[in-house]
């Protein structure tokens, strides 16, 4: 069918929907289909009026971004290298992030330029803004949060219905474009941009996570979050019950969905590690309303003080969470050790659990460090038997290359009133990286009992970085003064990026400047992702790897544990599902690789507001910190709080800055480098631009 449609559309180039449903006689829901994976395969344009254009010669299909002067950019989807400039009179109403149809065209300046022919997608449909006066203080006007939209003047169609004023946040629906007029509708009030609790949301909205759940979401969780019928066939999970061990969780203080706990005894051969996680599964049905809201949610998110979880409270906190004296149902990976922290042999099954305690990371550090504890001797006893499994299997991890980048990341401390008080470096001790070690493992042993089998699954590839960007990077540290000690093929072998960092933590002893210096190496690593394809976790050093540890958090894990089900437990392979596990994987893998990158770039802007509003009460004050970034336009310096600011370039008048070693230098050859200290004093502080600004002292 989709030859055939393609065929039609590709002799007229240009043709409605209409017209295809007359020329092919069959089903119109059978030709809509059609239509549907070929515009996902970019093989077609399909505009929101029905126009089918197909993608060739003379119409392509791209990306749209426009720059906040009016013209933008467009990147040809079947050719990633090709970006082509678009006057800001070739826009055609198509809005910044548009998935557009357009045709390219030769100036007579030989540059080529592209003309937008119509809207394929339009991916962002709401935007988040603030109310402003407008310039001669007559109107109020609506100023949205993110760039590609200064140009428009923004009409709310509805305004009138709400009492708007200065400084409020809201959250308005984009309707169309004309002349030069983005039309909206006001959809929902969020708050007030004084506040930083409203700014959190709106920030939220701005990156498309919604804060709510819809009735039928939650309606669904109240129907399903019902405590363990012992009676349920598929709750007989007799023969693999681990309710009699000693079973604990390990988290921050402030959790509440708490998926994961771990239990450690020692063997004659070495040692038993179970790692038990919520069944999350047995609650959350595939295509029930839960299951479509977790999918398009992708994984919770944590900004600040604010969780926006993935699953309602009544299941993420409620039923799923591994509470302490609860029986709750759960998936178990089951693992042997060796002496040497090597894994023997593992295996996968249900079962039920029952926390014997709810411990911080904070309470099991203290443990570690001062052997002061107020729980059971038994607990006791088992986490220093997980402290020496823990040190075998990092030990063998370091051996294989693991690629360990322990980079703080900065702690927001808010009052009652979600005001910042307070920003700290946070702590990793002994606990966490215990667990995280655990929990690696146990992502390990499901990823490879389902590779072996080879049986559609969802993997957490991570590449090989390339060649020249270690060329690159090591050239960079050999411009600090870091002398690395490899030969130029040692510096082109991945597996050496270990040693390499062995070498930076040896010659650079102040730990901010290491820091910075080490975190420039993610900037050369490729990005992890969610793929059908297994070609192994690079920063791990593992051949095959998943996420199954956090199905409450992360709907991967939620996939993975369906499959185990499936092909572990159910036995089934279906050659009929088998194919539709694999084309929803795909489906799937592209909805929350983007969720994870929009709550990444949500939680870093929640961070940089937060530390502008932390960094007001500061203003004048003198501090000591380590330049992070050399641009063009200036140093980004990070204080010790992890708190970053900027030197614009205008602050240091003579120094210009030098593309071939990253450092800005002036006449006297006064230099300044990536890691280096400078002492900086705090000139501003904004928080509606989220930045913060710096002057040298």
């Amino acid at each position: 069918m989709n030859d055939q449609v393609l065929a039609i559309i590709k002799e007229k180039e240009i043709l409605h929907l209409n017209d295809i449903i007359k020329l092919i006689n069959v089903d119109q829901e059978l030709i809509t289909n059609s239509l549907k994976e070929l515009q996902y395969d970019y093989k077609i344009g399909w505009s929101k009026d029905n126009v089918v254009y197909f993608i060739g010669q003379k119409y392509r299909v791209g990306s749209l971004r426009i720059n906040d002067r009016g013209f933008g950019f467009v990147k040809d989807l079947n050719d990633l290298e090709q970006d082509f400039f678009v006057p800001p009179d070739a826009l055609k109403g198509a809005i910044t992030t548009d998935e557009v149809v357009f045709s390219v065209y030769k100036e007579d300046d030989n540059r080529y330029r592209a003309v937008i022919e119509d809207v394929s997608l339009r991916t962002k449909t709401n935007l988040v803004g603030e109310i402003r006066p407008s310039r001669d203080g007559r109107f109020l006007d609506f100023h949205a949060n993110e760039p590609g939209f200064k140009n428009y003047r923004i009409v709310m169609v509805n305004a009138k219905d709400f009492q708007l004023k200065k400084d409020l946040i809201i959250k308005v629906k984009i309707l169309y474009v004309k002349e030069k007029k983005l039309f909206t509708k006001i959809q929902k009030v969020i708050g007030d941009a004084n506040k930083a609790v409203d700014r959190i949301i709106s920030i939220a909205y701005e990156f498309d996570i919604n804060p709510d759940f819809n009735r039928q979401t939650l309606d669904n969780a109240e129907l399903v979050a019902k405590p363990i019928d012992y009676n349920d066939p598929k709750v007989s999970r007799r023969k693999n019950l681990i309710t009699n061990k000693n079973l604990v969780t390990i988290d921050g203080v402030d959790s509440k969905d708490l998926d994961d706990a771990i239990y450690v005894e020692k063997t004659n051969y070495g040692y038993k590690l179970f790692v038990a996680i919520a069944d999350v599964s047995y609650y959350v049905k595939p295509f029930s309303p839960l299951d479509n809201s977790a999918l398009f949610r992708g994984n919770s998110v944590y900004l600040a003080n604010k969780v926006i979880p993935m699953l309602p409270e009544k299941l993420s906190n409620g039923v799923c969470s591994l509470n302490p004296n609860e029986d709750k149902l759960c998936m178990v990976s089951e693992m042997d050790f060796d002496n040497n922290g090597k894994m023997k042999s593992k295996k996968v099954y249900e079962s039920i659990m029952n926390s014997k305690a709810r411990l911080t990371y904070s309470e099991v550090n203290e443990l570690y460090e001062k052997n002061i504890s107020s729980r059971s001797q038994e607990i006791i006893d088992m986490l220093f038997i997980a402290k020496e499994l823990h040190e075998l299997i990092d030990k063998e991890r370091t051996s294989r290359g693991s690629i360990e980048f322990d980079v703080p990341e900065p702690k927001i401390i808010l009052d009652k009133d979600s005001n910042v008080i307070d920003i700290l470096a946070r702590d990793r001790g002994i606990s966490e990286k215990l667990i995280e070690n655990f929990m690696v493992s146990a992502n390990e042993s499901v990823a490879e009992i389902i590779f072996e089998k080879n049986l559609p699954y969802v993997y957490r590839d991570h590449g090989v970085p390339k060649e020249e960007n270690l060329i690159e990077w090591h050239t960079n540290l050999k411009a600090l003064g870091i002398n690395v000690k490899l030969t130029e093929l040692d510096k082109i072998n991945p597996k050496t990026i270990r040693m390499a960092l062995d070498q930076i933590s040896s010659q650079v002893k102040d730990q901010t400047e290491r820091d910075v210096i080490n975190v420039t190496l993610l900037k050369y690593m490729e990005k992890a992702i969610y793929n059908l394809e297994n070609i192994g976790h690079f920063g791990l050093a593992s051949e095959c790897y998943t996420h199954f540890t956090s199905p409450i958090r992360r709907y991967s894990d939620l996939m993975v544990h369906r499959f185990l089900k499936q092909y572990l437990i159910d036995k089934d392979y279906n050659e009929h599902k088998l194919q539709l596990n694999e084309k929803f994987i795909v489906k799937a893998c592209s909805i929350i690789n983007d969720t994870e990158k929009r709550a990444v770039n949500a939680e870093r802007e929640v961070n940089k507001v937060c530390m502008a509003e932390y960094m007001t009460k500061h203003i004048d004050q003198e501090y000591e910190g380590v330049i992070a970034a050399v641009l063009k336009f200036g140093l980004f310096v990070q204080l010790p709080n992890c708190v970053e600011g900027l030197i614009h370039i205008s602050e240091l008048p003579d120094f210009k800055f030098d593309e071939k070693t990253n450092i800005l230098i002036n006449n006297q050859n006064k230099i300044f480098r990536l890691g280096q200290k400078v002492k900086i004093k705090v000139k501003n502080a904004d928080v509606k631009k989220r930045i913060i600004d710096f002057v040298l002292v």
